[in-house]
C-alpha cells in the first residue's frame, strides 16, 4: 500500500533533518514514527532504522575483516541482524529486507565504508544471485584487483 501525504514546510524540514542525522530513509522514520505512535511496535524487537543501522555496521565489519577479501557474500552472510529480521521486526520481512538492500547497494563502490565493494556481475553483465534465495552477491576488492 502507497500512501502520499503532504506535510507543511515545516515538519518536512524537521522529517528531513532527521532522516539525514539517522542515516535512514525518510519513509523508514515516518513509519517508525506511526509504529511507536499507534503502539505497533512489539516489546524486544527493533524499529526498522535501529535494524538498518544495526546492518550497515555489521557488514562494514565483515568487509573490513582481511579474511573476507574476494569472498562474494550476500547480505544473509555479511549480517546476522539482516539474517535474524523476521525474528526481531514485527512488521514485514521481506519488505524491511527488501528496503535494507537497496539502502546497501546505492552505497556500494561510492559511499566510504563500502568503497572496495562491488556487485558480482555475470559475463552477460546481469547480477550473479545466490543460490539459495536468489540475493544479489557483491565481492570485497583488495587494493590492485581486478574487476
Amino acid at each position: 500500500m502507497r500512501i502520499q501525504f503532504y506535510p507543511t514546510t515545516d515538519l518536512e524540514e524537521k522529517l528531513n533533518q532527521e532522516s539525514t542525522r539517522l542515516g535512514i530513509a525518510l519513509s523508514v522514520l515516518v513509519v517508525d514514527a506511526l509504529n511507536d505512535y499507534y503502539g505497533l511496535k512489539l516489546p524486544n524487537t527493533k524499529k526498522e532504522a535501529e535494524l538498518e543501522t544495526e546492518v550497515l555496521k555489521e557488514i562494514e565489519a565483515f568487509v573490513n575483516d582481511s579474511g573476507n577479501a574476494n569472498t562474494e557474500f550476500d547480505l544473509n552472510m555479511a549480517s546476522t541482524t539482516y539474517n535474524q529480521i523476521s525474528m526481531t521486526y514485527t512488521g514485514k520481512p521481506k519488505i524491511v529486507k527488501a528496503r535494507i538492500g537497496k539502502a546497501f547497494a546505492k552505497k556500494v563502490g561510492v559511499e566510504p565504508p563500502f568503497l572496495n565493494v562491488k556487485q558480482v556481475l555475470l559475463n552477460n553483465g546481469k547480477p550473479k544471485r545466490s543460490v539459495g534465495n536468489r540475493a544479489a552477491l557483491y565481492i570485497v576488492r583488495t587494493e590492485g584487483a581486478n574487476g
